[in-house]
């Protein structure tokens, strides 16, 4: 699961290019941020505010190097082009701050949860549970097990599946929660002679 994000941070889900500002001689990225699938929702932002991961750095080494996409930008002025990149540019992700629209968390569902639901897996469960617990449903009465999943998914089961998929988890749950009661040999046989 991804960490949690603030409501004045989003994500980068895409670098899309680069061009040279000349007001300010410095290059600028368009920045494509996840959930936001409007063009109008892209940027142009500085290099500064795409410091704080390495995206900036894997954008760069797709290109060879900042290096290379200045001399790029200073071949192109001299050229009276724009210093543009190649169409196939490289995806990643990083934070920054942005002060409008609704922040992807907001949304529903959140831009980062998957579409797809999680099912459990067909055939033995045994070598994908970390945890198994058992508690019994108030309601039906039956005893419902709680299983973790080793991806951190947790689902609950009645105990017929679980003996079907993966009965040797459940036997060492029982094994560990049983508890033996050793009587003192005396004591039975008084309690056969009341």
């Amino acid at each position: 699961m991804p960490p949690a994000i603030s409501d004045e941070e989003y994500v980068v889900e895409k670098i899309l290019s680069h061009r040279w500002d000349n007001a300010i001689g410095q290059l600028k990225f368009e920045v494509k941020w996840e959930g936001y699938e409007k063009k109008s929702d892209r940027t142009w932002e500085p290099e500064e505010n795409l410091l704080e991961t390495s995206v900036l750095d894997e954008y760069y080494a797709n290109f060879g190097g900042k290096e290379k996409i200045l001399q790029e930008v200073q071949t192109g002025l001299k050229n009276k082009k724009r210093g543009r990149p190649q169409s196939d540019t490289p995806t990643s992700s990083n934070k920054r701050s942005r002060k409008n629209g609704d922040h992807p968390g907001n949304t529903s569902p959140p831009a980062t949860a998957k579409a797809v639901a999680w099912k459990p897996p067909a055939g033995s469960w045994e070598d994908q549970i970390t945890e198994l617990d058992a508690c019994e449903d108030e309601e039906s009465g039956k005893l419902m097990v709680y299983l973790t999943w080793k991806d951190g998914h947790k689902t609950q089961h009645e105990t017929s599946v679980i003996y079907k998929r993966c009965p040797q988890k459940m036997l060492q749950f029982y094994e560990r929660h049983v508890r033996i009661i050793k009587k003192d040999p005396d004591e039975a046989m008084d309690e056969a002679v009341m």
